[in-house]
């Protein structure tokens, strides 16, 4: 029986890197000792281990550490460099510090030392080995050896989250409009393209009729108020007030029928390390108009609607969504989830990755 060790500074129930810690939890402790180790331990489905514990395990060999890497974490760095066995970092990727600057000081310097930090971990721990999320990830890591690096993507909660039964209030709302119904996925923050958004709306409302309405679902970070500030002068500057809705954070019966209730779901994020609603929305046959950019192209897969930066190009997807059948896209959106991203076949990834890596069978 092994011993594996799983490290992220914040450990949270129901998000993406929370999500992905947790089922791997799951599967290591099918057959294996498995334990947590957190700064911030807010999922009480998992058993963590303390300070004193955790070093104890790092001085076996036999030890297997699993850092789940995302923003700069001292400690964390610091404990690895007492780790007398195998280390697997999974590399979730960390914002540019350059999208924060002009909003929040602290952010900026936050994330410019996540990044600075996966460089050294790279070229101070060679014998690590990376697990990235996605292509994008690992193409980031110039200083890591070609047989060190690995690809799976992260475990999500799709599979159990298709059981929520949507609002039926908000659902049928949706149904009964006459507007095309787009939807964006994604926390308020300056990497995820929402001046973008907003632009092709303005665009789509010149070009053709004010038959749109834009829905943001996504939690507001209370310390970059000032961005939220800048969107609103601009959804005010093109009178486009009636026109943008903000939903803020939703349970999953309501994030549920604005999915199947809306016709797209636009996504112009500028940065992303994987990019999760976009297998959400493919799952559920809700075709995708995305920009070209970062994470995305290798999350959602061929025959989609990726674009560069034109504002009309995506004028002209969501007016095409709007007039035409896309059978066709929302089936090769559903392939791609089925084909990459359902539970079992990341299962399976992962499984034959650990056995490949460490030679332990979970």
């Amino acid at each position: 029986m092994a011993t594996f060790i799983l490290m992220h500074e914040n450990v949270k129930g129901y998000d993406a890197i929370g999500n992905d810690i947790e089922f791997m939890f799951n599967i290591i402790r099918e057959k294996h000792d498995c334990y947590i180790y957190a700064k911030h331990r807010l999922n009480d489905r998992l058993e963590y281990i303390d300070e004193d514990k955790l070093d104890e395990y790092l001085e076996s060999k036999e030890t297997i550490v699993i850092y789940h890497h995302s923003t700069y974490w001292e400690q964390g760095y610091e404990k690895l460099k007492n780790a007398k066995g195998l280390v697997i970092v999974k590399y979730h990727n960390i914002t540019p510090g350059a999208f924060f600057e002009p909003y929040n000081e602290s952010y900026y310097e936050q994330c410019e030392k996540g990044r600075e930090l996966t460089e050294t971990l790279q070229k101070e721990f060679p014998d690590f080995v990376w697990v990235s999320d996605s292509e994008y990830n690992s193409s980031e890591l110039n200083y890591v050896k070609d047989d060190r690096k690995f690809i799976c993507p992260p475990f999500n909660m799709i599979d159990e989250w298709h059981k929520a039964k949507p609002d039926k209030k908000i659902l049928s709302k949706l149904d009964k409009s006459d507007d095309l119904n787009v939807l964006f996925v994604g926390r308020v923050v300056p990497n995820k393209g929402h001046f973008m958004l907003i632009n092709i709306l303005q665009e789509y409302c010149a070009r053709y009729d004010d038959k749109i309405k834009l829905r943001l679902v996504g939690k507001f970070d209370t310390a970059i108020s000032v961005y939220k500030e800048i969107i609103l002068d601009l959804i005010e500057k093109y009178h486009l007030d009636s026109k943008v809705e903000f939903i803020g954070e939703v349970n999953d019966n309501t994030l549920m029928a604005y999915y199947q209730g809306s016709d797209v779901m636009l996504c112009c994020s500028e940065h992303e390390g994987f990019c999760v609603p976009v297998i959400e929305a493919q799952s559920l046959g809700l075709p995708v108009v995305a920009l070209r950019s970062s994470a995305v192209p290798d999350t959602i897969g061929p025959d989609q609607l990726v674009f560069d930066e034109d504002v009309l190009e995506y004028v002209a997807a969501l007016r095409y969504i709007k007039e035409h059948d896309v059978s066709a896209l929302q089936e090769a959106g559903k392939r791609n989830y089925e084909s990459n991203y359902t539970y079992n076949v990341i299962r399976e990834r992962f499984i034959e990755q650990i056995r490949i890596i460490t030679g332990v069978e979970l």
